[in-house]
């Protein structure tokens, strides 16, 4: 006598239910006396499960959802893959109304009527929708050899049922739960960014993210309960569900971890069990796109670099911490943070650590590349070859800028950039190129100031404007003091320049 094969039932329990409907004790008896093993049908062997719905002649559900598959650590359901350690299948459960109603409208003889819900298997499901209760455990198998035998264990309820009825207690089902069980039983749902997933990644993601939610980034899994597993499944689902920018907030999320300590930063630290899962756990490669959305995540926030390697992958800097910076680039940490705040980078009355201080890392590198090329007062006259009282002119004029403006408010020395210098040579070079007039209509910059009775500043102002057409730079001189300028031209200049009131 057969049974029909319920589309949402696990292979193994239409087995068993076979076995019961034939009246034998138990699905190992009844598949050594048709010639098959009961193991291979429960693992999915394909000639065994062709065998087994040839007999009874429901050859047509071959490619059933519940027929499933297994390898060496996953099992395959329709399109949907399951870790072994992500489904119940020694320790079977079930909810105790759905069988009761199985046995009251259920076609066959008496103790076959009941089935195993394919739905039953994932440790992630631990409801029935239907009836709002916890799934019960079935008592263990003692008296015969398979624990996949779902019939005999029902069976084997029934002697003391009240308890077992009495042990699915009251729930609220989670929309993590339904999720699950669609995706197993090839159900249409609403695409969301689970679904590029396994299904065992989509569940095992979720239940993290939910249970560091709600117990701590480093909780300890053996020792939440049913009940918290539940909740970590429902409040994980509301992250997960909403895809990778919510993810990314979660993560962001743990980021308090490192702002309100003053440590470096870890991934361990920062992201507790989920690091620990993703990095030394598995090397799943299912994972790999949140190892990447977390790296990403943590790259765009803190001030990690190349020396810290999330995931075993040296990580690009986005920023830098003064404390990052004065490492890299061999500062003193009260110096750096002195030009920092002079170069209006950080607060000047920022009182947060080194470590939690932050400049953008671009920004950060080009000024600490200036600082370090700049020149001291002196190193810098000289390389623009200029006088102490025009170097003055020069500077008050604006033609040459420190590298921090209003150094002497801020208590730092003048420095000032290389590139800054030669932009002023480059300027000099332009209006006064190299040549080789002579005579004593031709004198210096300063000198031209006094033949003239102004200012220096106003002799530049001339030569910049374009106004001094035969300036030169003397042969193989170089700079402010190699510049020389036509007196008559000058005067001209002069007598003829705008009238300013």
């Amino acid at each position: 006598m057969a049974v029909d094969f319920k589309e949402d039932e696990s292979f193994a329990s239409f087995v068993s239910r076979v076995a019961a409907a034939n009246g034998t004790r138990s699905a190992q008896t009844f598949c050594q006396h048709m010639g098959l093993r009961f193991q291979a049908l429960v693992d999915g062997d394909p000639t065994s499960v062709t065998r087994m719905l040839g007999l009874c002649r429901q050859s047509d559900k071959a490619f059933a959802v519940g027929v499933g598959g297994r390898d060496e650590r996953t099992y395959r359901f329709g399109t949907e893959t399951l870790l072994r350690s992500n489904l119940s299948r020694r320790h079977l459960r079930a909810c105790p109304r759905c069988l009761e109603e199985d046995e009251a409208v259920g076609a066959g003889p008496t103790g076959s009527r009941a089935y195993g819900r394919l739905a039953w298997l994932p440790t992630f499901i631990r409801t029935c929708p239907e009836h709002r209760t916890y799934l019960a455990p079935l008592p263990d198998p003692v008296q015969f050899g398979s624990p996949h035998d779902f019939a005999a264990r029902v069976r084997l309820a029934r002697r003391s049922w009240d308890a077992f009825r009495d042990a699915a207690t009251p729930a609220a089902p989670s929309d993590f739960e339904r999720y699950i069980a669609n995706r197993l039983l090839g159900r249409r749902h609403p695409p969301i960014w689970l679904d590029e997933f396994p299904l065992y990644a989509a569940g095992k993601l979720t239940e993290t993210v939910g249970a560091i939610v709600n117990q701590g980034r480093n909780f300890i899994t053996g020792h939440l309960t049913n009940a918290e597993w539940l909740e970590a499944g429902r409040t994980g689902f509301e992250i997960t569900s909403a895809g990778p920018a919510a993810f990314a907030d979660f993560l962001r999320s743990l980021h308090d971890k490192f702002w309100d300590g003053d440590g470096d930063f870890g991934g361990r630290l920062i992201y507790g069990r989920l690091y620990e899962m993703l990095a030394h756990e598995n090397e799943d490669s299912a994972y790999d796109p949140i190892r990447i959305l977390i790296r990403e995540t943590a790259v765009a926030s803190l001030p990690v670099g190349p020396d810290h390697r999330l995931f075993g992958v040296p990580s690009p800097r986005r920023w830098h911490s003064v404390h990052s910076a004065t490492k890299e680039f061999g500062l003193h940490h009260k110096t750096a943070r002195k030009m920092l705040a002079a170069a209006r980078l950080i607060p000047s009355d920022d009182e947060t650590a080194n470590s939690r201080t932050l400049v953008d890392a671009g920004e950060m590198e080009a000024f600490i590349r200036r600082w370090q090329s700049s020149l001291k007062t002196d190193a810098a006259r000289e390389r623009v070859n200029i006088g102490r009282s025009s170097w003055e002119i020069v500077l008050k004029e604006g033609y040459v800028k420190p590298l921090i403006e209003n150094y002497k408010e801020h208590g730092v020395a003048p420095l000032f950039p290389v590139d800054e210098l030669d932009r002023f040579l480059a300027r000099l070079e332009a209006v006064a190129p190299a040549g080789t007039t002579s005579g004593a209509d031709f004198v210096s910059l300063p000198s031209a100031a006094k033949r003239v009775s102004t200012r220096l500043a106003q002799i530049l102002e001339f030569l910049f404007e374009g106004r001094l057409d035969s300036a030169y730079t003397e042969p193989g001189a170089r700079g402010f003091e190699a510049v020389r300028v036509s007196v008559p031209e000058t005067i001209l200049a002069w007598n003829t320049r705008p009238y300013q009131k």
